[in-house]
């Protein structure tokens, strides 16, 4: 039997990312796959960058990590407000942090048991370009969009709640592990031996307190929005 960790989404997220990795190295895995966007919205994206550098976890790229790596692609498509944090995520990272994300593939494929299992952090042309596919959620064409690809397992992020299509292949979006509006937080469990393919969550807890007080004490570009939409923070008010 093969046995894989899978989680997305972590945004900054430091104390949700560190509890994941505990709680992983607690089990054994045969990998442990991030499927993109470490980076956006929280107050600590290089610490979990350099959790991720530091680790045997494998990484796909994800839209925020292009973002970081490509200027052109976030001038064109990020508001005023998203360049702004753009650039301060930017002035965080060193070039050597910047170097490890340009050079993330974008997607991870695995024969296991005679089934491809796909591994990507959105649904992938055939340029391997996912930023057509970004605004299609909530519309019919996930379904004739999911059913081009050519694999028979694929697992997502991107989408921060979670969800399935069963067509003629199965994918699977894990949603976000980071993203999150209380204090738990959780990573997907892919079991494969000859007769079956096994997915299940597992739900742990962070420390939500220490994270807020992140988000609170570190004054950044377009916090109050992201911290509000992303986390449920209101920063206002306080």
């Amino acid at each position: 039997m093969k046995k894989i960790a899978i989680f997305t989404d972590i945004h900054g997220n430091l104390q949700a990312l560190e509890s994941i990795v505990e709680d992983i190295d607690k089990d054994i895995f045969d990998e442990v796959i991030f499927l993109g966007d470490v980076v956006g919205f929280g107050p600590n994206p290089k610490e979990c960058l350099d959790i991720l550098i530091d680790s045997n976890i494998k990484v796909v790229k994800g839209n925020h990590e292009i973002y970081q790596t490509d200027e052109l692609v976030a001038n064109t498509l990020l508001s005023d407000n998203e360049k702004e944090h753009r650039e301060w995520i930017h002035s965080k990272l060193s070039r050597e942090e910047l170097e490890y994300l340009n050079k993330l593939p974008m997607e991870i494929e695995e024969l296991i048991e005679g089934k491809l299992f796909t591994f990507s952090h959105f649904f992938l042309n055939n340029n391997k370009d996912y930023f057509e596919s970004l605004n299609i959620l909530g519309d019919n064409k996930v379904f004739e969009v999911s059913n081009k690809q050519e694999t028979d397992y694929l697992f997502v992020g991107h989408s921060h709640d979670p969800f399935q299509i069963n067509n003629s292949k199965l994918v699977t979006c894990i949603g976000s592990s980071g993203c999150r509006k209380n204090n738990s937080t959780f990573y997907t469990i892919l079991e494969v031996d000859s007769n079956n393919v096994r997915i299940t969550k597992k739900e742990i807890n962070y420390d939500r307190k220490a994270f807020e007080k992140e988000i609170k004490n570190n004054d950044y570009p377009d916090r109050e929005r992201v911290a509000e939409i992303f986390f449920g923070i209101k920063i206002k008010d306080e």
